[in-house]
């Protein structure tokens, strides 16, 4: 399972009859959605968490009308006896690899019956020659580009073999691998030449690979859109679906916060430096979305109740958790429209919890600030691509969130700090993982490959409106009482 958590289904009613329209296409998950329901589920009806979450098949697109009997505080789904096969009968046939800068996620999946029946994750252990793409590009400059190949191949193998011993399936029966990331990490996991990406004018000398064989494995690598937007996009695009919608944003925040917006049959991207604040790092008490990582705060009178990831002892804060407890901050009056710390906001910082080993978690004004310019970056880029586009953000249809705190985000909370534009929450989806989910719609041949050659990409630095649109989006929205 790909990162769920477990939390509580809050509803409306005990009973719900769902009719569906005549030619149906819409998913039972998405059909009880538009009902009025708020499920924990970031997949969609993709099965990701092949079934475990619910007791009926999410992707199932009733053509008739169902009842579905629905507990009005529960954990679980009862009333369709449509369960899935059981995962641990069948056979992992390929392996998804989602290679980002700070994490390596990977999930071995049954193609024929579009199952995930194991994932697992671990850290790039390319950190070792720097933190950042750049440093790692620095590196490979130096001399080091077999090194940091070869440590990440290793790496890749070992964890492979690995899910694949804990999870009772076999290295040899894996046919097919499908691989998304940033372009960098592409480039230095082929050990192709990086200084183009060094330097201004920042452009990629080398194709996207074709697909190619590893020993009897068959290697797709999905294809990179220029030098910042790389294949991990292409797969969000896919996991979005961005064909069907007339308008709709893709918004991966993870170490660069890029952006994909479609209107009409036009795509226009856009990457901003918006650093790795969303997956924990940079932070002083920073760490990426494991278990016991803070990933909500609420900030109480005698102090603050947090909620970690699976219910384990705290061990950081990673982006969810900072951005609920920014919010909150805001919200509590603890910051200012104009961003400025009040005097309730403690000198030493806002103290979140003990850790296991008894030291104090706390969150800084510096980690504060921190947050607030990583938020004008995304903002700043938002508007310029709308405008590119000639669209106003009450215009936007659709708005879907990515990246590694994915599952973990709360809408409210991006909406607060002003990180989105001011829309209803309805139309905004944060699905987790967009690169394993598009990797996962491709390899089960859910759907094709977009046209990325049609990409209008904007470079945020070189447009004259970047800098204003940075520092009005240092402010936050003034809130109501």
């Amino acid at each position: 399972m790909i990162g769920i958590v477990t939390q509580k289904i809050k509803l409306f009613n005990e009973r719900e009859t769902i009719k569906p329209p005549a030619n149906n296409t819409k998913n039972i998950l998405t059909l009880l959605e538009e009902a009025g329901y708020t499920l924990p589920c970031n997949c969609h009806g993709a099965r990701l968490c092949n079934g475990r979450q619910y007791s009926f098949d999410c992707s199932m697109v009733p053509q008739n009308t169902v009842t579905v009997s629905l507990e009005k505080e529960t954990e679980s789904i009862e009333g369709l006896s449509l369960t899935p096969d059981s995962p641990s009968s069948l056979m992992a046939d390929a392996v998804l690899v989602d290679i980002g800068t700070t994490t390596i996620a990977l999930s071995l999946i049954n193609t024929e019956h579009k199952k995930i029946l194991a994932s697992s994750s671990f850290a790039n252990p390319q950190r070792s020659f720097g933190k950042d793409v750049i440093s790692r590009i620095q590196s490979s400059l130096q001399g080091n580009s077999d090194s940091l190949k070869q440590c990440l191949c290793q790496s890749l193998k070992q964890e492979l073999s690995t899910l694949c011993q804990k999870s009772g399936q076999a290295v040899h029966n894996i046919k097919s691998a499908y691989l998304g990331g940033n372009t960098t990490m592409i480039h230095l996991l082929l050990g192709y030449d990086v200084s183009s990406l060094s330097r201004s004018p920042f452009t990629v000398r080398e194709t996207s690979p074709e697909p190619f064989y590893y020993g009897s494995c068959r290697v797709t690598i999905l294809p990179w859109i220029s030098a910042f937007i790389g294949g991990d996009i292409t797969a969000g695009i896919l996991a979005c679906r961005l064909e069907q919608y007339d308008s709709a944003l893709f918004l991966d925040l993870g170490t660069n916060g890029e952006m994909v917006l479609k209107v009409r049959d036009h795509y226009y991207a856009c990457s901003t430096a918006a650093g790795p604040a969303f997956e924990g790092n940079g932070l002083s008490c920073g760490c990426a979305a494991v278990a016991g990582a803070v990933s909500s705060v609420s900030v109480k009178p005698l102090g603050c109740l947090c909620q970690t990831i699976d219910n384990k002892l705290p061990v950081g804060i990673c982006g969810s958790g900072a951005l609920s407890l920014c919010s909150d901050l805001i919200r509590k009056h603890y910051v200012t429209a104009d961003g400025i710390l009040t005097r309730r906001f403690p000198e030493k910082g806002i103290f979140l919890s003990r850790k296991a080993d008894g030291s104090s978690l706390y969150f800084t004004a510096d980690d504060f600030r921190t947050i607030q310019l990583a938020k004008a970056a995304i903002g700043a880029g938002i508007d310029i691509l709308l405008s590119e586009a000639g669209l106003t953000a009450p215009e936007l249809d659709h708005i879907f969130l990515g990246g590694g705190f994915g599952f973990y985000v709360s809408v409210k909370d991006c909406e607060t700090l002003g990180l989105l534009p001011s829309r209803t929450r309805h139309s905004v989806q944060a699905l987790g993982n967009t690169c394993l989910t598009g990797l996962f719609n491709y390899a089960t041949k859910n759907c094709s490959l977009p046209d990325i050659s049609h990409i209008q990409t904007v470079s945020l630095a070189d447009h004259p409106d970047f800098q204003s649109k940075y520092l009005e989006h240092m402010k936050f929205p003034v809130l109501s009482d």
